[in-house]
């Protein structure tokens, strides 16, 4: 019965690898892991060689590196592991003159954490992976998933878009030229562009002026949605239009970056929210594409019963919209937090976050999209959740972004 009991504690703790070519630091991660309730089983490596040989004898949930090793560095050993193990969460850890090389390797890592880091930052770090991940695995959510005969295949333009963004001296004229070779991709752009969100103007006809306008980070964003949307945006199912889905996409973008802005959160983490909220609704199109019968009727009982979809989802599937995307974008291996600000958006108190982040200017978001232009075929609006803004302390914040919000919608969309 013993030893019945070890293997049972050894398959319900999780493995996490620490990787640094320091010693003494190798040394505190594994007492820092020995002091909590017995969790987490450590492992340490001194380099991403030896690492990688690591990783392949041994299932790992988490890899946390240093940014700066001899040899492979971090970001280098990062990409390696996105390659052969996409569903271990990767943290790197790096000194405040590293921020820059980072932005460029955006698409390798979960979450970056600053030097020196504190066992505090980095339980909570883990807390808030642990909590996504038993999210996206309940197993009413992966019924669903397994239902799903159509599910989209990361998009390699994204990827090619990314490259070109991780170069030194990223080309408006590459990412353009990339973008031409899609070109559901270049119609989203010029429209994107042309539509009154920007503010143009003159007519924006070629894919060059699309990018000038909308920002080099921005296009990535929209290669990703647009990838996702294309698959979907022939759904045909009464009182419900994928064209809604994506014009709803677009202005919760942009509400979100208003929000980003009015806050002066660094342009990386505005992308990230930005890319959520055009994604965060993407379930939809998945559910009334490979499942339409139970997708009306979700639509139907919300409208009925004036309850959310979120609710609606929940009583005739046992999961829902949110939880659908996030799962698709959990095994592409997008960055925590914008999985996180898509599967709780509608719920963010669900999640472990506590801090104004990608996922609470989401919620913001798609609470005041909800208010200015609400949807009476959807059921009841989501409400915000003022509980869990005035615990990260931003509750006061939302008269002055709702009058910002108000000003730049002034001239449409």
């Amino acid at each position: 019965m013993r030893g019945l009991i070890d293997c049972l504690e050894f398959r319900m703790k999780k493995h996490i690898l620490f990787v640094d070519d320091d010693p003494l630091l190798l040394e505190f991660y594994t007492a820092m892991m020995e002091k909590q309730d017995g969790g987490w089983e450590s492992v340490s490596a001194e380099n991403g060689p030896q690492a990688l040989e690591i990783l392949a004898a041994t299932k790992f949930d988490v890899v946390v590196s240093d940014m700066r090793m001899p040899g492979m560095n971090g970001i280098e050993f990062m990409r390696e592991v996105r390659r052969l193990h996409p569903q271990i969460s990767r943290i790197i850890i790096s000194g405040l003159g590293d921020q820059e090389e980072i932005a460029r390797g955006l698409e390798t890592t979960h979450q970056f954490l600053t030097k020196p880091i504190r066992s505090s930052e980095l339980f909570s770090t883990l807390s808030r992976i642990g909590k996504l991940d038993a999210y996206l695995l309940d197993e009413k959510l992966k019924s669903v998933i397994g239902r799903l005969s159509s599910l989209p295949s990361f998009p390699s333009i994204y990827l090619q878009i990314t490259q070109e963004l991780n170069r030194e001296d990223p080309s408006i004229e590459a990412i353009a030229d990339i973008a031409i070779q899609d070109p559901g991709l270049t119609a989203k752009m010029l429209q994107v562009a042309n539509s009154a969100a920007f503010g143009l103007a003159h007519h924006v006809s070629s894919p060059f002026d699309a990018v000038q306008f909308i920002g080099l980070n921005a296009v990535r964003s929209i290669a990703l949605s647009a990838h996702v949307f294309s698959d979907f945006e022939q759904v045909e199912i009464k009182k419900f239009s994928a064209g809604r889905v994506w014009t709803d996409a677009l202005r919760c973008a942009r509400i979100t970056r208003q929000i980003m802005r009015i806050e002066k959160i660094d342009e990386s983490e505005t992308e990230d929210a930005c890319t959520a909220a055009m994604l965060r609704n993407m379930g939809m199109l998945m559910l009334a594409k490979n499942l339409p019968e139970q997708f009306s009727q979700i639509l139907t009982l919300a409208e009925r019963e004036n309850i959310t979809l979120l609710e609606a989802g929940q009583k005739i599937l046992g999961a829902n919209h949110a939880g659908v995307a996030a799962y698709l974008f959990g095994l592409w291996g997008l960055a925590t937090p914008m999985v996180e600000a898509v599967a709780f958006h509608l719920q963010p108190a669900e999640s472990e976050t506590r801090t104004f982040s990608p996922l609470a200017a989401v919620h913001i978001a798609h609470g005041l999209a909800a208010e200015l232009w609400p949807n009476k075929n959807a059921g009841k609006p989501m409400e915000l959740d003022h509980d869990y803004l005035t615990a990260i302390g931003v509750d006061r914040q939302l008269d002055r972004w709702r009058a910002e919000v108000e000003k730049l919608f002034a001239r449409g969309m």
